[in-house]
């Protein structure tokens, strides 16, 4: 995270922003634009998978400008946080459709009609409806829980002692039971007028690298720093998911 202190009026700020998604993602888009969107995105899918058929992940959302998603926008402009998702379950290794998902947002969880992208909470809603165990923090008690030997230059010693006590090793114990993980990010963490983007993180071997990033899918030593590099590290978080298939016993 940046290392200006965390003060009050950014505690409003995030609460703000999170109320905001909750209560301007009620309303869908219909259900006649619904579908066709879905039509003319199946046929842009196929564009796409031919351009970057080498591509595992959705790298290249500016290449999106042939999806719709929403009442007037393009999926270039608005569709990170469905993009995410989608990169969290191919990391995962579920199947899935990117056009489905983006019908399936348009009707839960678009907001303001495409202009703020997706709620984070439908998010977690649809990965729940899926079968998979999710996990949130919120910044405020994301730093708590990274402790000086994961996150680098953010908590110092004479603080981690008290930190480790409260909080335990929930760092770790997060890292270690989620699979892939997801991060709402402020693009710049003095203003929100360059808007918010959210990307998926996945494992790496020992590294942790950032879909989607508009950084070429950079990869860092630890999801801590991952979170904090975004953007040269004038970004700052606002959420975190990480994600785990449940188990079938």
């Amino acid at each position: 995270m940046n290392k200006n202190t965390y003060i009050f009026t950014d505690l409003i700020k995030d609460a703000f922003v999170l109320l905001f998604y909750k209560m301007f993602s009620l309303i869908p888009v219909s259900k006649k634009v619904r579908e066709e969107h879905l039509k003319r995105n199946n046929a842009a899918w196929e564009s796409y998978k031919t351009r970057f058929q080498k591509d595992k992940y959705i790298e290249h959302q500016p290449a999106l400008s042939d999806f719709v998603y929403g009442s007037r926008y393009g999926a270039d402009y608005n569709s990170c946080e469905v993009v995410a998702v989608y990169n969290a379950l191919v990391a995962l290794g579920d199947k899935n459709d990117f056009p489905t998902l983006l019908e399936r947002f348009e009707n839960k969880g678009i907001t303001w009609l495409g202009a703020f992208g997706t709620s984070p909470f439908a998010l977690i809603k649809y990965l729940n409806s899926m079968g998979y165990n999710v996990e949130c923090f919120t910044y405020k008690k994301w730093i708590r829980i990274c402790s000086s030997d994961n996150y680098s230059n953010e908590i110092t010693d004479t603080t981690k002692k008290s930190i480790t006590s409260k909080y335990g090793n929930q760092y770790n114990d997060f890292i270690n039971k989620c699979d892939s993980y997801i991060f709402m990010s402020y693009n710049n963490a003095h203003t929100i007028r360059e808007m918010i983007h959210t990307m998926c993180v996945t494992k790496e071997g020992e590294n942790y690298r950032i879909h989607n990033d508009y950084e070429g899918a950079k990869c860092y030593p630890t999801l801590a720093d991952a979170t904090n590099g975004y953007k040269g590290g004038n970004s700052r978080m606002i959420l975190i998911i990480g994600i785990k298939k449940i188990p079938l016993f």
